[in-house]
């Protein structure tokens, strides 16, 4: 009996294999149909893909770009739409406070000025710690794009938070924490960056001592906002929750509704974030928010996965390893059948519409969840062959 029920299960194995193959393979052919290709030239595209991609965003209010961190490909991608397209607002995953202290001090300091801040401060800018994202930035703010983050403090940006606070508040007590967190940020910082391992101070009872004593004292409205938001970031950290980063996410971005309420905006996050539907990490996220609220005026948003289908990315942190890019990767091995449909060294845009039309007709099987929710989530999906690793700003 045991045996016969066994002979059943590998039975139902082999004939779900089966099935699952000639679907992937289906999804491929549609894909093959209804990709568009483009390419570098000097410090923009040409081709098909890039004139159908450059036609959707103008079209939009709302552009938003999921994307795989760490390479020099896709900050130029974004620059080059740039060059197109004039956005009144960038949202990017890094928090509020960072953003606006950046965006401050690329516009008002000079080039020197901005030099020796990079020195001491540029490696607690998040993703903008990576030379061509920071310079992404130069250009946001060059062409008067304002500047927008919604997520936590990076775990290492207590130190620029509180370095900026200890310059601006009245208050002298708080001044003396604020120095102290800078400087016990920078000293765990600094060990952890040599040693690649230690606790960084955002972490500790020390710095949760400090930030209460803080919300104790008397502190101007914003300084109380962003020493509260410190606090919740810890508290995001420790217990590593993703639904509440994603809650706080959604509320600093309506915080700043009436900034991007019938503007021209661009958003470039991580593309787990951005699906107009379930996002890839199974919550609704930014991706949605946005989607919705694009409907609610009776426009669509436009959402753009972007990623590499081999080469190298940078890793989160400078001095670490630089990572390869493995398109059979547990965290890419879902687009497999894209990546099937990729013929050349060119670019490659892929329309999802019309796998959209043949899954919701039930023509093609999507088994896989996360390729499903991409499928359903995003317009487009652009695969760039072969990525770079983006190297870190330049720092004493």
């Amino acid at each position: 009996m045991k045996s016969h029920q066994l002979l059943i299960a590998l039975l139902f194995v082999f004939f779900k294999s089966l099935d699952a193959f000639p679907q992937d393979t289906l999804l491929t052919d549609v894909a093959k149909k209804n990709k568009t290709t483009f390419s570098m030239n000097g410090k923009t595209f040409e081709g098909k893909g890039w004139n159908v991609l450059v036609n959707a965003i103008q079209s939009s209010d709302y552009v938003l770009i999921g994307e795989d961190h760490f390479t020099n490909e896709i900050p130029f991608f974004v620059s080059a739409i740039t060059t197109k397209i004039k956005f009144d607002n960038f949202f990017c995953e890094i928090d509020p406070f960072s953003a606006k202290i950046i965006e401050s001090k690329l516009k008002t300091l000079s080039e020197n000025q901005l030099k020796q801040y990079e020195d001491e401060l540029g490696m607690t800018f998040s993703f903008y710690a990576l030379a061509p994202e920071f310079q992404l930035l130069k250009d946001f703010v060059k062409a008067k794009t304002a500047i927008y983050g919604t997520d936590q403090i990076l775990l290492v940006a207590d130190r620029l938070v509180c370095n900026e606070l200890a310059q601006k508040t009245k208050n002298s007590r708080a001044k003396e924490i604020y120095k102290d967190i800078a400087e016990n940020s920078r000293i765990s910082f600094s060990r952890f960056l040599k040693e690649h391992k230690g606790d960084f101070y955002l972490l500790t009872d020390n710095f949760q001592k400090q930030i209460t004593e803080l919300l104790s004292l008397n502190l101007r409205k914003e300084e109380r906002e962003i020493v509260l938001a410190l606090q919740l970031t810890a508290i995001i950290y420790k217990e590593q929750s993703h639904h509440l980063r994603i809650q706080l996410m959604k509320n600093n971005l309506m915080n700043v509704y009436q900034e991007w309420k019938d503007k021209k905006n661009l958003f470039k996050f991580g593309a787990n974030h951005l699906p107009k539907g379930e996002s890839l990490l199974k919550i609704y996220d930014l991706g949605n928010l946005v989607n919705n609220i694009a409907d609610s005026q009776f426009k669509k948003s436009m959402h753009i996965m972007i990623v590499g289908k081999s080469g190298m990315q940078s890793s989160p942190f400078k001095g670490f390893e630089e990572q390869l890019v493995d398109e059979n990767s547990e965290s890419l091995k879902s687009l497999k059948p894209l990546f099937n449909a990729v013929s050349t060294d060119d670019w490659h845009c892929f329309d999802l519409l019309p796998i959209r039309t043949e899954v919701e007709k039930g023509t093609i099987k999507v088994n896989d969840m996360e390729l499903y929710r991409i499928i359903m989530g995003y317009d487009y999906v652009v695969i760039i062959p072969k990525v770079t690793a983006a190297k870190f700003l330049e720092t004493k």
